[in-house]
């Protein structure tokens, strides 16, 4: 019996969608052995596909996985690949922060021979072409690697993807060195308090914790979540839009 080959779809759009149903399809059709799972980002939110296009690429998990990005954007926009250890390959076009988060830990990402996106149409067979040309390992379809000052920088300091349980993924740098130390936290018009820890959850139900991410990226460098054991850090920062920034500081008097 054949294994199934892992194909990971990060895109903007839900598993009950018209899109998901036609770009699930397309994909088992290239990629006979495929078996699609998805991960959903909001629309257009090109620095939370790229958050979890890393997170999925970059941590443990089947070799030679697909790691596919279909988030809509403004402006053409060329597929890339890029690949990561373990055979992992990224497939997604250059827009937005897409390749920001992965950049530094890829091989490439090189441009792919299918034409560019037309803005905010949705083309599912282009990245159908783009992706038959990795996983059938096309030689004449990978062309010149992308230019890195193409690519934006990671923006420092802000909320980068929102979990389903309400877990704030961000750009903020943890601070290891203060560690059982308390920090203020300030996302738009709300501050708290939360502990400083390495990763295990902190005493108390509703305890706002500072951890370490779930993997780092952005060539490693080693970024902050903010969670609420048995509650939510987005509600409790009023539900932050991707992008917004996120102020660390020591309390007062500390």
């Amino acid at each position: 019996m054949t294994a199934r080959r892992l194909v990971q779809l990060v895109a903007d759009y839900g598993p009950s969608d018209l899109a998901f149903a036609e770009m699930a399809q397309l994909l088992e059709f290239v990629v006979p052995d495929a078996e699609v799972r998805l991960t959903r980002v909001p629309a257009r939110d090109t620095l939370a596909a790229g958050w979890c296009a890393a997170s999925l690429a970059l941590c443990e998990g089947p070799p030679a996985r697909l790691v596919v990005v279909d988030v809509t954007a403004s402006g053409g926009a060329r597929h890339c690949v890029g690949r990561a250890r373990d055979g992992v390959e990224v497939i997604g076009p250059n827009c937005g922060w897409t390749w920001s988060f992965l950049a530094a830990d890829v091989c490439g990402p090189c441009y792919l021979e299918v034409p560019a996106r037309d803005g905010l149409v949705r083309m599912p067979w282009l990245l159908a072409k783009a992706v038959v040309r990795v996983a059938r390992r096309q030689p004449h379809g990978v062309r010149e690697p992308v230019p890195h000052d193409e690519i934006p920088a990671v923006p420092d300091s802000v909320v980068a993807f929102v979990d389903c349980d309400g877990s704030l993924e961000t750009t903020a740098l943890h601070a290891a060195d203060a560690v059982g130390r308390q920090m203020e936290v300030r996302i738009g018009d709300v501050t708290a308090t939360a502990l400083v820890t390495d990763g295990s959850p902190p005493p108390g139900e509703d305890a706002l914790a500072l951890r370490p991410a779930g993997s780092t990226h952005g060539g490693g460098r080693p970024f902050s979540a903010l969670t609420v054991r048995g509650g939510s850090a987005a509600e409790l920062f009023g539900s932050p839009p991707g992008g917004a920034p996120v102020a660390l500081t020591a309390p007062a008097g500390a």
